[in-house]
């Protein structure tokens, strides 16, 4: 047979072999191609994607948060330990009170915002005598701090300025801020103490308060303190006034009550906008970065971020932050406790102590899933005396206590709360 009639017979062969592969009746293994990818599993890769991309974000804010405990760490413990050479003491900043040392840590400044109390120190050689010239000093001084504002008093925490240089610059999870220029003192403040001519600060004669003026040793060898001290009105009503217009707007857009955000400050500051304490938490809210920071942030931003102290020095965002940090506890983590009134409760116990040690007040474990069922079975009355006698912490059951007492103050005062009411 020729080749030529071999190849024509084959052709129908091969044509008819290509329409049963076409039609799905072939096996021919050369001509299989890849399984079409149904949607279902483009969103489940999409998914593993995010989530990947998610824990790798995660792995790097927790290495960030251990970077920027460390610095500051380093950072306190050296400023410690040259203000403890220059005083042969060191007196640190608190929640309730603002430290600052300037003149290169030759001079040391107080406000108490709790008590009202202030005080300019100068450090100065034992020789030194209580002269015109010290005495125009000390007046520069306490001139110099009624007008300080917090953006200048930001500046001059040694502290905060190196951990913020430290902290890397292009880092896309920090998020930095600007203090603002708002004074320390109020307007009333600053009226009630004023200058003579013999160089001396007094306070007014509006006031019921006169300025003390001593000379003391210091505790390093050849060195004394002169001190002026004055107080200053420490009604704390006058105080939260100053933030009404952002404790406002932020009652209203985390729907939180404005009286709960001012009740937290009290609480937690006395409405001190430069307050610190040592683990660190800033300002009048009293946030830590690595906790309500990291969950108010995630709230606000959809990611969690390092809050830089730039950033929660400035009243503004403190307050922002501190708001959303109330809703997260309010409307995520206690969302189950379904009297409102009991759920405020918990809110203010777990803004101190988180939620799983809430959850240790009523059942003993840190299962705040399981505890709900026993706070559903409770009235609000009951919830609030279980956590004030069985919070594990002593501080979390007073602070319980103090929260609850101050809200009722600030209910009342129509002037600086606003009709804003939770949902449930």
């Amino acid at each position: 047979m020729k080749k030529e009639n071999i190849v024509l017979l084959a052709l129908p062969v091969f044509a008819c072999s290509i329409l049963l592969y076409l039609s799905g009746s072939g096996d021919f293994e050369f001509f299989t191609e890849e399984e079409p990818v149904t949607l279902s599993q483009k969103t489940e890769a999409v998914k593993r994607y995010n989530s990947s991309k998610e824990q790798e974000y995660d792995k790097q804010l927790e290495s960030g948060f251990d970077e920027y405990q460390t610095i500051y760490q380093e950072e306190h413990a050296a400023f410690k330990a040259q203000i403890n050479d220059q005083w042969g003491e060191f007196k640190p900043s608190s929640d309730t009170e603002w430290v600052s040392y300037v003149d290169q840590g030759h001079i040391r400044r107080s406000i108490n915002y709790e008590s009202g109390k202030v005080s300019v120190e100068l450090l100065v050689t034992e020789t030194e005598s209580l002269n015109t010239s010290v005495k125009r000093h000390l007046e520069k001084e306490v001139f110099s701090l009624l007008n300080t504002t917090e953006a200048e008093a930001f500046r001059v925490d040694e502290v905060a300025q190196k951990v913020e240089a430290r902290l890397p610059s292009n880092f896309r999870m920090i998020k930095r801020g600007v203090p603002s220029e708002k004074r320390l003192f109020s307007f009333d403040d600053l009226v009630s103490v004023k200058f003579n001519n013999s160089g001396f600060v007094k306070v007014s004669a509006d006031t019921i308060n006169a300025v003390t003026n001593d000379v003391r040793p210091a505790k390093v060898d050849g060195k004394k303190i002169i001190r002026s001290s004055f107080s200053i009105n420490k009604s704390t009503l006058q105080k939260a006034i100053r933030y009404a217009d952002v404790v406002q707007a932020s009652s209203e857009k985390q729907e939180v009550p404005a009286a709960l955000i001012y009740a937290i400050m009290e609480s937690e500051s006395s409405f001190n906008p430069m307050a610190k304490s040592h683990i660190p938490a800033y300002g009048l809210m009293q946030i830590v970065p690595r906790s309500a920071g990291k969950d108010a942030t995630r709230h606000l931003y959809g990611k969690a971020k390092i809050l830089a102290p730039s950033y929660l020095y400035s009243t503004d965002n403190n307050i922002n932050v501190g708001s959303a940090y109330l809703h997260v506890l309010y409307y995520k983590y206690l969302r189950k406790v379904k009297d409102p009134q009991s759920r405020i409760y918990c809110a203010i116990a777990a803004y101190n102590t988180g939620t799983t040690n809430v959850a240790r007040a009523f059942i003993k474990k840190k299962n705040f899933n399981k505890a709900v069922k026993h706070i559903n079975r409770m009235s609000s009355k009951e919830v609030y005396q279980t956590l004030v006698k069985r919070l594990p912490y002593k501080e979390t059951r007073n602070y319980v206590k103090k929260v609850s007492k101050k809200m009722k103050k600030y209910l009342e005062v129509d002037s600086i709360v606003g009709s804003v009411y939770i949902r449930s």
